[in-house]
């Protein structure tokens, strides 16, 4: 059998017997235990985690996919073109800012051949129009008083039925001295409150991104201002900041990092937890957002989960590159109440340990909700939970060369992931304009790993011996009010709290392997809790001017530190189609918590008065609409942070230039003297699907600079100073049921800065050079991604293949340059090749 040799270069992805590029381990050297240790888990575990994926899909759906889209045609084009396939197409339409139902609404749905099926809203604000012919349609809802809505493009397939849900905005003009004609803001967030830097982000569209993975990280690297350069891992850089900085929440529940192989401390990892197919309309936020949202500095991914079917029960089979997937969703009760419940399992480990001599990653995840209409509101269930694991090394360790080369140390890791999520909202209406939200909440993510070095030639055991165990639970409760004055004023406020239930045990081994030479973490159960609240408040000056204006505030208990937020935000639509956008505030987060429980000395934390980091942000954007599907956003951004976190014992480092890595160390006194500033602009031009294509193109340019104890202004890791995204797509309808579409996405960005090493002449040993600390930047990302989707309807089941090409180019982007200590030579490693992905889904209901 021939021998397949792992490259580190660092997600390179393409692992064939012809490129036998073997592993360059690094070595490990206490002095910066930070970087290193963190390389040595990240390249091994990029190493099997994508390369194996190139595998997956080059063996088994290039082949399998090729022959299901031949078929599928020939099939199709054999096929009666007499038979129409239908379904139904329901929805509800809800008032905006008091979300409650419009009752008697009148909704039309228009026909290719000009005639129309009409529906009126019952007193749930629900509708439906039955019979519909499979295909894309535009809705229309109009009310008397109301701003008519329009949702265009919507996708009607025989397997599932359709669920629009609309917004509408009571009018403060008279209808009598004004036609007003139906609004289309594909653009604008869910959140009434938002004035800037904030875009809604559709599933339906978002599906069509090439290259995304179905992740919602991934499908917002498109937008201006964000960033995803790593092909192994999906943390959102936002305008420059660390990805510690963003904020996830779920159906208004904040939640942990929802990725596996996830770190503690982190937001990011190699791939979601959440389905797409469960996920509804979301919002995503860039900067300058609203008082609601508390402990983050960079971004808000404000994710929202649809509601299972109310009235029949549908299913979902599918098979791709994330593994094997099952989905349901119908009724559980007379009066609306509906579940769904959607269970992935990777399927990696069932033939590929030949391969990767057993170093397989696996993953499983659960997502479900269920939701029950009351009598006077609303009570909502839902749940997210995943595992992950790798392992590399282990028995067969010694007798393979996939880890080590003569001079260069060997590696066996070990790491496990787990976490779950459990919450319940229950909405209790008091009028048609007040309404008051309880939020419960408990969730705990569980990861340890376990890391053995060993130096060549084998040595009787492993040393040194790294463990880390890190468990944090997280017990929520949040209540919030909304209630609307009258059509030109609405107010929101909330109270809630976070208690934090921690343990770290992070600890060094030496040799002989029994010796701990450090302890990080005392092993301690810790209780510490995060008193939120905060109130806004908006002003309709009238259809075209609104006003926002807000205060947050936060107490951490461990700290003693108490936060008070001020934000503002202004929109104006100066003409029907230009519009100007201003937004302004003060925003905080605390640290992550391994940083507060840091080595206690004589029983005190260094870091127990460790204040949050803060950013004061101000933001000014103009879109202009050439039509009613083209649109151009520019938008200027000045940040200034301060409080940021500083090592005394490295006056050149500073916190925000770390978390974007499999492993995290915290482990270092800190003090709030660091300082930063982030500025630039951003352009945005999009078209929105209609008549049967799109195109988003984004371009940025920024900078991100910061000062530590030393006073030197340096570059931020994280500043690639431009980025550039073009992506679109078409879809042809080929005969009566079947839509093909091609959509592809090319990205140009800056790349991250490094930490270069240099050799001290004295001992030939290799130390980080801080002098000049993040002055080399990584040579440019580029890469181009080209999907294939084909969607079939048949009479009681609709069935979807797709296909991908990611880095169509195979360009070699840089993963890392790293100083081999025991070569004395800098090492190069790069990221994905080309590689071919895909899939099957099989939507059926009864």
């Amino acid at each position: 059998m021939k021998k397949y040799y792992f490259s580190i270069m660092a997600a390179a992805g393409v692992m064939t017997p012809r490129s036998k590029r073997r592993t360059a381990a690094l070595p490990c050297v206490r002095a910066e235990r930070s970087n290193l240790l963190g390389m040595q888990i990240f390249c091994t575990f990029v190493q099997k985690l994508i390369p194996l994926r190139s595998i997956v899909m080059t063996r088994l759906f290039s082949n399998m996919l090729y022959k299901l889209l031949i078929i599928t045609a020939l099939g199709t084009a054999a096929a009666a073109q007499a038979q129409t396939h239908t379904q139904s197409v329901r929805g509800r339409i809800v008032e905006k800012t008091t979300t409650e139902p419009i009752v008697g609404a009148s909704v039309i749905l228009v026909l290719p051949n000009g005639s129309a099926m009409n529906a009126q809203t019952d007193s749930r604000g629900e509708f439906k129009i039955e019979r519909v012919p499979v295909g894309r349609y535009n809705l229309t809802a109009q009310m008397l008083g109301m701003t008519p809505f329009t949702a265009n493009n919507i996708l009607v397939n025989s397997g599932k039925e359709t669920y629009v849900e609309m917004a509408m905005t009571e009018s403060l003009i008279a209808l009598e001295d004004v036609v007003v004609k139906p609004k289309v803001d594909k653009d604008q967030p869910l959140n009434k409150m938002a004035a800037v830097s904030a875009r809604m982000l559709s599933p339906d569209e978002a599906n069509r991104y090439a290259g995304s993975w179905g992740d919602p990280a991934r499908m917002a690297s498109g937008f201006a201002g964000v960033l995803v350069a790593n092909d192994t891992r999906n943390d959102i850089i936002i305008r420059g900041n660390s990805s510690v900085g963003l904020l996830w929440r779920l159906d208004g529940f904040e939640i942990f990092n929802p990725n596996h192989f996830g770190a503690s401390g982190a937001s990011g990892g190699s791939l979601t937890m959440l389905n797409n197919n469960q996920l509804a309309n979301s919002d995503f936020y860039t900067g300058a957002f609203p008082a609601e949202f508390g402990s983050a500095t960079s971004g808000v991914f404000d994710l929202r989960l649809r509601n299972g079917n109310n009235q029949k029960h549908e299913f979902l089979a599918a098979i791709g590159y994330n593994g094997f997937e099952l989905g349901a969703e119908g009724p559980i009760s007379k009066n609306g109440g509906s579940y769904m419940v959607n269970a992935r399992y990777s399927f990696t480990q069932f033939f590929l340990t030949d391969v990767t001599n057993g170093a397989i990653p696996n993953y499983q995840d659960l997502c479900a909700k269920i939701n029950l209409p009351l009598k006077s509101g609303n009570l909502s269930v839902l749940t997210l939970a995943g595992h992950s694991n790798i392992k590399i090394g282990g028995a067969d360790f010694e007798n393979t060369e996939v880890g080590w080369k003569e001079d260069d140390y060997g590696q066996e890791i070990n790491m496990e992931n787990m976490q779950y999520f459990v919450g319940a909202n229950y909405t209790h209406r008091f009028s048609q304009n007040t309404r008051l939200e309880n939020r419960l909440s408990y969730q705990e993510f569980m990861g340890n790993l376990k890391l053995h070095l060993m130096p060549y030639p084998y040595a009787d055991r492993r040393y040194p011996y790294v463990f880390m165990e890190d468990n944090e639970g997280t017990a929520g409760v949040m209540s919030t009010l909304h209630h609307r004055i009258n059509s030109r004023n609405a107010i929101q406020a909330g109270i809630g709290a976070d208690i934090f239930m921690t343990r770290f045990n992070d600890v060094y081994y030496g040799a002989p392997v029994d010796t701990i030479t450090e302890n990080y973490n005392d092993n301690t159960p810790h209780t510490s809790a995060l008193i939120k609240g905060y109130a806004q408040w908006q002003r309709r000056l009238s259809d075209d001017i609104s006003f926002t204006a807000g205060l947050h505030s936060d107490f951490y208990t461990f700290s003693r530190e108490f936060t008070a937020e001020p934000r503002a935000g202004v929109k104006w639509a100066i003409t029907p189609r230009s519009s100007l956008n201003a937004g302004t505030g003060l925003h905080s987060q605390i640290q992550p918590k391994q940083v507060y429980f840091h080595s206690p000395q004589q029983g005190v934390y260094p870091n127990h008065r460790l204040r949050s980091s803060k950013s004061w942000q101000s933001v000014l954007g103009y879109d202009f609409k050439v039509n009613a599907n083209l649109r151009i956003k520019t938008e200027v951004y000045f940040q200034y942070l301060f409080d940021v976190p500083v090592r005394p014992d490295q006056p050149a480092q500073a916190i925000i230039n770390l978390a974007d890595d499999f492993f995290h160390d915290w482990n270092y006194p800190f003090v709030n003297e660091g300082t930063g500033k982030n500025y630039g602009l951003e352009l945005t031009l999009e078209r929105f699907f209609n008549d049967g294509y799109y195109f988003l193109v984004t371009g940025s340019l920024y900078n991100s600079r910061y000062t530590a104890l030393d006073g030197i202004e340096r570059n931020t890791r994280f500043n690639g100073n431009y980025a550039l995204n073009a992506l679109g797509g078409y879809e042809w309808k080929l005969w009566d049921r079947n839509l093909l579409s091609v959509n592809v996405k090319v990205s140009y960005l800056g790349n991250k800065r490094i930490l270069e090493k240099r050799v001290e002449s004295a001992n030939q040993q290799s130390q980080y050079n801080y002098t000049n600390a993040y002055e080399k930047q990584m040579s440019p990302y580029f890469r181009t991604d080209l999907d294939v989707n084909l969607k079939t309807n048949y009479r009681r089941f609709a069935v979807e293949y797709y296909v991908g090409v990611w880095n169509i180019t195979n360009h070699q982007n840089i993963f890392m340059q790293e100083y081999n200590e025991n070569r004395k030579r800098t090492e190069t490693s790069y990221q994905q090749g080309l590689m071919p992905m895909g899939g099957v889904k099989v939507f059926f209901n009864i």
